[in-house]
């Protein structure tokens, strides 16, 4: 099992060299941008709160990664963190103003988050070009290699991402912090009682969450060209708590196949034409039924670890 990872990556690494077709290239690039979604709303989840403004953060990163390359000619190394700077830094007081309720009230105070970003970016059409949105984004540089015949460079710069984002966030849950983001979850009474500042805990795992999920808009931005408020809706932040609990909570693992299953399931379903969505909740459903514990969680239930439970 150890050796499961590192091949992984090579064989991810050695992909285009014996795959050539575009369509599957591009699936994998927006399986990455829904994987470091995932990743990013899962290190906040760990601290038991699910936030609904996650599209509202990476419609940030987007926007200010398309302001940045377009109306000002800055290059796209330099706008990436900057963009997700941007929008951690916009989490934190909204961070500050939400974390201070709990539950369902939590979940109100994102997702208005999420709708006032869309309606801000939608009523200015100078400069955010409105309900319309913003076309002919310009590509990461040289300009030659992010070619739209040839996604041979995005899907790198995407996987570049993802593997960034996954060891940061593994790094952190698995760490002092990370731990003290587990106890929170199981209890802030619980946690407090031990000394642990739970308010400025949730602020920061608040914060890194929104910055990876800026990151994730800035490369949408740049490998699609367009951005728009009919994308980043709240729709799209419950699809990526869908794929939490569709792959599981109990470690990262579960995001990640989550967000490679579901957004795998539709494209194969996209012969079906009208049917395709009917098909897609299907299985969505049969899932939950099937694996109330995720894809990972039924993978360790058909192949325990050695030594036992």
């Amino acid at each position: 099992m150890k050796l499961a990872l590192p091949a992984l990556i090579v064989l991810l690494l050695a992909l285009p060299l014996g795959v050539h077709n575009q369509y599957f290239l591009h699936v994998m690039i927006v399986i990455g941008i829904n994987v470091v979604m995932a990743v990013s709303m899962w290190l906040l989840g760990i601290t038991g709160l699910i936030s609904f403004g996650q599209a509202g953060f990476m419609f940030i990163g987007a926007m200010t990664t398309a302001l940045l390359t377009k109306d000002l000619g800055w290059p796209f190394w330099v706008a990436l963190p900057l963009s997700a700077t941007a929008a951690g830094l916009i989490s934190a007081p909204v961070g500050r103003l939400s974390l201070r309720v709990k539950g369902v009230y939590f979940f109100l105070v994102t997702l208005a988050f999420g709708q006032v970003v869309a309606g801000v970016f939608a009523y200015f059409e100078n400069p955010f070009g409105g309900w319309y949105g913003i076309r002919d984004i310009p590509p990461p540089q040289p300009a030659a290699l992010f070619r739209t015949l040839d996604k041979t460079a995005f899907y790198y710069l995407a996987l570049a991402l993802v593997l960034v984002t996954c060891w940061i966030i593994y790094r952190i849950s698995r760490s002092w912090f990370g731990t003290v983001l587990w106890s929170i979850r199981e209890g802030d009474l619980l946690a407090s009682s031990i000394g642990i500042d739970v308010p400025s805990s949730k602020l920061v795992a608040f914060i890194v969450s929104a910055f990876f999920a800026g990151a994730a808009g800035s490369l949408y931005a740049s490998y699609y060209g367009y951005i728009s408020p009919l994308v980043f809706t709240f729709e799209y932040s419950v699809n990526v708590l869908v794929f939490i609990v569709v792959g599981g909570f109990a470690s990262m693992a579960g995001p990640i196949s989550g967000a490679v299953v579901l957004t795998l399931v539709p494209e194969l379903f996209r012969v079906t034409g009208k049917y395709q969505m009917m098909a897609f909740g299907l299985i969505l459903v049969g899932s939950m039924l099937l694996m109330p514990q995720g894809i990972i969680g039924a993978w360790q239930k058909l192949v325990p670890p050695r030594g036992g439970r």
